[in-house]
């Protein structure tokens, strides 16, 4: 009669030692990614800057957009929805890096995004863009080759390197307010972010070696 007790109390103590283990396996999976490398901490840092700065740009650079499309300057509005997915893919590309580094990356949850009319919206993004390069200087690029990581700066010197291709882009933009300015179209590439004008599109990307066909266009 003592017996059954004594057993009971077994099996309970056991079922409990499973589900503690079950909830310990569920709880502490194992995670692929390399731990954070000390010496990339400073580039880990530089790499979410850039991502949430390219964040920011892609939606206020959608919101731009509309504003561009309701003031029927179509030529302005696909410009800034092709700048839009390029910094969208610059963001990615940012994330993709921080994660093989073992970082984590988590977009901004909220972002404020600028009124205004369109040539005004081009000033703002120019003057913007041209602080934010002058600021930096490349000093993050420059210490990631300090850390002795090429790719990362790769990663980012490509997202300045976007940047002077979106002023440039840009102030061509502003002298065509002009209705009859209204045919050009660009085209994005997928995979880097590369944005170019339709006339001047290259039969490959000249960062990435993607094929022409499968160039996001906005026309």
């Amino acid at each position: 009669m003592k017996v059954r007790p004594l057993l009971i109390l077994l099996l309970f103590a056991v079922s409990t030692a499973i589900l503690a283990w079950i909830y310990y396996a569920a709880t502490h999976k194992h995670d692929d990614r390399p731990a954070p490398d000390s010496r990339y901490a400073e580039t880990l840092a530089d790499l979410d800057a850039c991502g949430r700065r390219k964040h920011a740009k892609s939606m206020q650079y959608e919101y731009f957009a509309d504003i561009a499309h309701c003031e029927h300057h179509e030529h302005h509005a696909r410009l800034f929805r092709a700048m839009a997915l390029s910094e969208r893919v610059h963001e990615g590309k940012c994330a993709e890096a921080i994660v093989r580094l073992g970082g984590h990356y988590a977009p901004p949850v909220r972002v404020v995004v600028f009124r205004g009319t369109t040539d005004g919206n081009l000033e703002r993004s120019i003057s913007y863009d041209q602080r934010s390069l002058c600021t930096r200087r490349g000093k993050e690029i420059r210490r990631a080759l300090s850390a002795g990581n090429r790719y990362a700066a790769l990663i980012l010197a490509r997202s300045d390197a976007s940047d002077y291709q979106h002023i440039r882009l840009m102030q061509q933009s502003r002298m065509q307010l002009a209705p009859q300015d209204t045919v050009r179209t660009y085209a994005v590439c997928p995979v880097c972010g590369c944005l170019c004008g339709i006339d001047h599109e290259p039969d490959f990307c000249p960062y990435c070696l993607t094929g022409r066909g499968r160039f996001v266009r906005f026309d």
